[in-house]
């Protein structure tokens, strides 16, 4: 069964160390930046953010901008840099394009944001939203021709690339043999290709996520946490 508690403790409620002024607006934005980042896991050469609702209506204000750049650079949501994130964006030669909706939410949540980046021949999207107390769901995630819905908080292990259903399947029974703890998996096989996310009930150590990298070489895997 999926997990459906958001929350795991009274510090998830009042929110994470973090640059003002808005545990929604800016902590969350920040972590969906970050959640994209790790996706593409290469520093972004184009940005793409689509904002809905009170995103879009008041992502300027409330540092929303700031933030998820600041996030697709890999800060933290307490460095100070993400205060001059646009700047080291545009001093990168990462050209940036923000597009404020109409209509109702992608994301079925006022704090939605749908980011687009490319890095190489890699295309990403991820559409995440900002729970409050700096908490986000992660909506879907698009890489290159496939896509997969989600309605999932972190920790994600997202797993793309070359595979058949059989191998897939594999993964998932030598994951679970070394105590990786799955809640949930969400897949989609596209041709001899695949982009799977499990949603995981606790993290994984940076050692046992190098060693499973190193086994599956072929494939791509992405820590969001």
């Amino acid at each position: 069964m999926a997990r459906t508690k958001n929350y795991q403790s009274a510090f998830d409620i009042i929110g994470p160390v973090m640059m003002g002024p808005s545990s929604s607006h800016t902590a969350g934005a920040v972590k969906i930046g970050q959640s994209a980042l790790a996706v593409l896991d290469a520093e972004p050469e184009s940005i793409t953010i689509h904002y809905y609702e009170s995103f879009a209506e008041t992502h300027q204000g409330h540092g929303t901008d700031l933030a998820i750049i600041g996030g697709l650079l890999g800060f933290s949501t307490y460095d100070e840099r993400i205060k001059h994130s646009f700047d080291i964006a545009e001093e990168k030669n990462i050209p940036i394009e923000i597009i404020e909706e109409k209509g109702t939410s992608l994301g079925e949540h006022p704090n939605c944001a749908l980011i687009k980046i490319d890095a190489g021949d890699r295309h990403v999207e991820v559409n995440g939203i900002s729970i409050g107390g700096g908490i986000i769901k992660i909506k879907s995630i698009h890489v290159n021709q496939s896509c997969i819905l989600l309605n999932h908080t972190p920790p994600l292990l997202v797993v793309d690339g070359k595979s058949d259903i059989s191998s897939v399947n594999h993964l998932i029974n030598d994951l679970i043999e070394n105590n990786i703890d799955i809640n949930e998996e969400i897949k989609t096989m596209n041709k001899d290709k695949c982009l799977l996310a499990l949603h995981l009930n606790k993290g994984i150590s940076e050692d046992l996520l190098n060693k499973i990298k190193e086994k599956y070489s072929r494939l791509h895997f992405s820590y969001i946490q």
